[in-house]
């Protein structure tokens, strides 16, 4: 125990008994009685004393004698109303705090035994608004009090109990009320619910509501806090060395009148801080701004001892969380106090961290933000011992050396600490890192070596905890801060070469890492063994690391050619923006037979129109083709040739690539090939060529001449037709024309056996005259045609064309006179809309006359006006009589 208080003594012998003690800011009231059985009332102020001996003195301000008939039992000081309350004789009043005239009597409380005060802080629009309120304990009732517009108003009708209350105390917006030995909470509704008895030894009940909105109850020696729904908000229960008569709550203490003196105890820790023995009975106690006890004839004031001599004691005797609350009531600035209560917690976090309360301990490191460097010095083998030697003399005792169990749980809890003061040093250096704040070099400087540590003894604790998980989420963090030379250290003393990758990588040190993986890929089964994880890690450095990523891809293709592919033609953002010229002519270069998935793959899946990469594509395809086109012809001499793209075995497959690449990609340069193709074959190819460049003719040769395929040259020329382009609207024509005159295919380039060159073809010009002569020109076809044809073999294409032309004309003579028709139409309903016109009924009236215009004559003037007909031509004469103008057209 320590000394909290010094019991000075206010007023001495009093010849007067006290029945009633109440306090506010300097000044106190005492309801006495005399020996003539006369009730006074005596305000006192307390100021310093001019003894020497004295610190405090009570003067007698005012006496006011016969104050009322009977004694004051209860007082109640409301110093904001400046009014007080008391009780008299049964009967509750309130009075002028200044004038200690009696404002009011309650009458409906007579019969009152007690009186509760509630003034309670509520929020409301723009703030807060304070409320006051009392109960009164009468026979067998309870009443309900609002303080409104300077009067005391009953809200509530009386709530009615099966025996009087002895006593009652406001918590929140419901009651603890006190029948017989039992407390029952209630509400302002009448609603009751039984709580527990106040004991077998207690005499009188206690309660006592707290600023927070809880309340104390006490049950014999016990002390419980109750919330506003009467839930206990503490596990346990403070214990009174005695019975206590009365409590008062002085921050952070409790106060309890004991029959043989006076305790103090601190009120969250339970622990008794002082026992005070004044040398008579004190009866009464009220706090505001000072605390008075009161016997029947004495006053004493309980003065707080200087509040940084009870921190002193505290810390001195390891009471640290009730010298963090005294440590408030210091009166200092706020950076000094600051200062004081995180020496305080710095203290009280090695104290608990020797008590191997390390979540506690390290909650209190990570609130003062104490340099990590001295909780990691706690812990053994995670700091230099003489860097850990030296930071231990900084402790007010040598730390615990931790082991086993308790080694293990200590650092896991360093984790969370470590998690969390990274968190926060983060969030001071990101600032400074997007450019949005200044940060002097020093301060950028210690911040890095602040992180480096904690990340760094993160990943000792995760190895010590096993944790591989979080291993790798750690190494792999971008920014993370680890240390190159120790971390290396322990990822390889752990075997943790996996991680020590990912640590590289994280670090920027890519070939170190491929070196490593390089290095474990012959090795026996495990995460690093094989090509796989190479490609991985090539396949997410980026065109940053381009000419890394071709040095390192080469073992993987001798090793893996296929595999290796997927280095550059992976579906991720890193892997596409590949400078993909370049790795084309590394392709080429050390895995020809990969050039063409690679271009395959960025042109169908990428969607890639460089021209460069169409035009390479169609000449390795065309090479290939052509290499085994004469494998293939010398194993299959007298074996009938196939369709293109028909053909066995990957001949077949490579070709059938050809023909579809060059139909559909729009972005190769058709003149760039034609030159590379042999004269005597690949004739499909030579003809999607010239039909890129639009030679329609030369085109429609080869399919009808030399592949002696009419369906296909039919199709080129539906694909081709366009009436609206001049080079395309006589592509028919042009098939009818190379059917009728085949030209000399030595002048295109083509060569063909002997005696295979190409005839005129009468009969499929006539069937495709016949069949698309909507489309040809008849006069242009009619010249292309032998003198020699026979008409009956055109009568039907004339037959039909003629028909067709007739019809044409009548559809047109048709349409014209509908046209001619409908716009006369058109210009009778103008003609009859535009013409004025005008409804006269039942209900219009002459302006002139006012009455209805009937069937009666009418004239209608140029703005729209309707009269009589009469009454226009009065008008007119009567405006012609007075020599006024006449501006307006005769209406008739």
């Amino acid at each position: 125990m320590y000394e909290a208080f010094d019991l000075i003594r206010l007023v001495e012998k009093l010849p007067l008994k006290i029945c009633a003690l109440a306090t506010w800011g300097d000044s106190f009231i005492l309801s006495t009685f005399s020996s003539k059985n006369e009730a006074h009332l005596l305000v006192y102020i307390i100021k310093e004393s001019t003894d020497y001996d004295k610190i405090y003195e009570a003067k007698l301000t005012k006496t006011l004698k016969k104050f009322t008939p009977k004694p004051i039992t209860q007082l109640a000081v409301i110093p904001e109303h400046s009014i007080f309350l008391g009780l008299s004789d049964g009967e509750v009043f309130y009075a002028d705090l200044d004038t200690f005239a009696i404002i009011n009597r309650l009458s409906r409380s007579k019969g009152a035994v007690h009186f509760a005060v509630d003034w309670q802080k509520l929020r409301a629009h723009g703030g807060f608004r304070r409320e006051l309120r009392i109960s009164i304990v009468t026979k067998k009732k309870l009443q309900l009090y609002e303080y409104k517009r300077s009067t005391f108003v009953l809200t509530k009708a009386d709530l009615n109990f099966p025996d009087t209350p002895r006593a009652c105390a406001w918590v929140g917006d419901s009651l603890i009320v006190c029948i017989k030995k039992e407390l029952y909470h209630v509400t302002v509704e009448g609603d009751n619910k039984e709580l527990f008895s106040i004991g077998a030894n207690r005499s009188e009940p206690c309660l006592l509501p707290l600023m927070n909105g809880d309340i104390l109850v006490l049950r014999d020696e016990q002390q419980i806090s109750l919330d506003s729904n009467a839930k206990p908000t503490q596990p346990s229960a403070l214990v009174w060395s005695e019975l206590p008569s009365q409590i008062e709550h002085i921050h952070p203490y409790i106060v309890g009148l004991l029959p043989r003196g006076i305790e103090v105890r601190a009120l969250e820790q339970k622990i008794q801080v002082q026992s005070l023995k004044p040398t008579d009975v004190i009866k009464f106690i009220a706090s505001s701004k000072n605390t008075l006890i009161a016997s029947q004839t004495q006053v004493y004031k309980l003065e707080p001892k200087e509040y940084d001599q009870q921190v002193s004691q505290l810390v001195q005797g390891k009471q640290f969380e009730l010298a963090l609350q005294i440590a408030e009531l210091v009166q200092e600035p706020e950076e000094e106090k600051r200062f004081r209560k995180d020496g305080i917690l710095r203290r009280f976090a090695f104290h608990q961290f020797t008590q191997h309360k390390f979540e506690e301990s390290l909650k209190n490191y990570l609130q003062i933000k104490e340099d990590p460097v001295h909780v990691i010095g706690l812990y053994p083998h995670l700091l230099p011992s003489d860097l850990r030697m030296a930071l231990s003399q900084s402790h007010p005792t040598k730390p615990p050396t931790l082991s086993g169990v308790d080694l293990e749980e200590g650092t896991k809890h360093l984790i969370t600490y470590l998690t969390q003061m990274r968190y926060q040093e983060q969030q001071k250096l990101q600032p400074y890192q997007k450019g949005e704040i200044e940060l002097p070099e020093e301060e950028v400087k210690k911040l890095g070596e602040r992180l480096q540590l904690i990340d760094t003894t993160l990943l000792k604790c995760y190895v010590k905890t096993s944790n591989s998980t979080l291993i790798g989420s750690l190494v792999r963090l971008r920014d993370n801060h680890l240390h190159l030379a120790e971390s290396e250290r322990i990822l390889r003393n752990e075997d943790k070469f996996q991680e020590l990758v990912d640590l590289y990588s994280s670090k920027g040190l890519h070939k170190k890492a491929l070196q490593l993986l390089f290095q474990f890929s012959r090795g026996p089964s495990g995460p690093l063994s094989g090509v796989w994880p190479t490609i991985g890690y090539l396949q997410n450095l980026g065109p940053q690391s381009t000419d890394l990523i071709l040095e390192y891809s080469k073992w993987v293709i001798k090793e893996s050619p296929d595999d290796a592919l997927r280095i550059f033609t992976e579906d991720i953002a890193e892997v596409q923006s590949l400078p993909r010229e370049q790795v084309l002519e590394h392709l080429q270069s050390c895995a020809p037979n990969l050039t063409i998935p690679y271009l395959e793959h960025i042109i169908k899946q990428w969607l890639d129109t460089t021209p460069k990469f169409h035009n390479k594509l169609v000449q390795l395809y065309a090479k290939k083709v052509k290499t085994l086109l004469a494998q293939y012809k010398t194993k299959n001499q007298d074996r009938p040739r196939e369709r293109a793209g028909e053909e066995p075995g990957e001949l077949g497959v490579l070709r059938s690539k050809l023909l579809q690449f060059l139909s559909v990609s729009k972005h190769y340069v058709a003149a760039e090939h034609i030159s590379s193709l042999p004269e005597d074959d690949l004739f499909e190819e030579r003809a999607l060529l010239l039909s890129r460049l639009g030679r329609h003719e030369v085109t429609l040769t080869i399919y009808a001449h030399v592949l002696k395929e009419p369906e296909m040259a039919e199709e080129y020329c539906r694909k081709n037709y366009d009436p609206e382009r001049e080079e395309s609207r006589e592509v028919y024509l042009s098939l009818i024309k190379m059917y009728l005159c085949p030209p000399d295919l030595r002048e295109y380039g083509i060569r063909l056996p002997e005696g295979s060159q190409p005839e005129a073809n009468v009969e499929d010009a006539l069937r495709v005259l016949t069949a698309h002569h909507n489309l040809i020109d008849t006069a242009k076809v009619m010249d292309l045609l032998p003198s020699e044809t026979p008409l009956c073999n055109i009568q039907g294409f004339l037959t039909t064309v003629l028909q067709e032309r007739t019809l044409h004309r009548r559809r047109t003579q048709l349409l014209r006179s509908l046209l001619l028709a409908e716009h006369l139409q058109v210009q009778q309903q103008r003609i009859k809309n535009q013409a004025p016109h005008f409804t006269i009924h039942e209900e219009t009236f002459c302006p002139v006359c006012k009455k209805r215009l009937g069937t009666s004559a009418f004239a209608r003037h140029p703005d729209g006006t309707i009269e009589h007909y009469f009454c226009a031509k009065e008008k007119l004469f009567h405006e012609q009589d007075t020599q006024k103008p006449v501006t307006d057209t005769n209406p008739f």
